[in-house]
């Protein structure tokens, strides 16, 4: 079952969120901060066994002085992105994002993995493919989540990603 957006913030799945995110089938979710990947340096290594190596990336200030709290000009590229909200997944949930249609109708497609239960984070986090140049405010909302209700599971994420550890390499 899928739940509402009223059931998400009721469970306190998803946390540092505003009543104006709240959706009938989910959570809008606002942007905090855009990050390139760096075309030089290593590359990222996913391999077999082991912990998987992110590529370089750096956070890109907003280089815009439209609105109230600035904005981001983004090129064609692929961009990972960092929303206001965190999420605190339950034993018993599944989250995953979908782009809102004003980001869809603009070019920009979120591309998200899933999230599993036991993950938490202070900020989520996800990627954007930006395919025609798009100017993007701080604090819009860029993406909706989508949260499943599943059986308990007893082995709760504990991975490389728990608490933001993502984003200290």
């Amino acid at each position: 079952m899928q739940l509402t957006g009223r059931q998400i913030i009721e469970r306190e799945i998803v946390t540092g969120s505003t009543i104006e995110c709240v959706q009938q089938q989910g959570v809008d979710v606002r942007l905090r901060d855009v990050v390139s990947f760096t075309p030089q340096g290593e590359p990222g290594i996913v391999p077999v066994t082991g912990k998987t190596t992110l590529r370089s990336r750096a956070s890109i200030p907003t280089n815009l002085s439209q609105g109230p709290q600035g904005a981001w000009y983004l090129e064609p590229g692929y961009y990972e992105v960092i929303v206001e909200e965190g999420c605190k997944m339950p034993n018993n949930a599944a989250m995953v994002f979908i782009s809102r249609s004003s980001m869809v109708r603009n070019g920009a497609i979120i591309h998200c993995g899933q999230f599993d239960a036991g993950f938490e984070t202070e900020h989520m986090g996800f990627f954007m493919q930006v395919l025609f140049p798009i100017i993007i405010e701080k604090g819009a909302r860029i993406a909706q989540t989508r949260i499943f209700e599943t059986a308990p599971v007893d082995n709760l994420y504990q991975g490389q990603w728990q608490n933001d550890k993502q984003r200290a390499q």
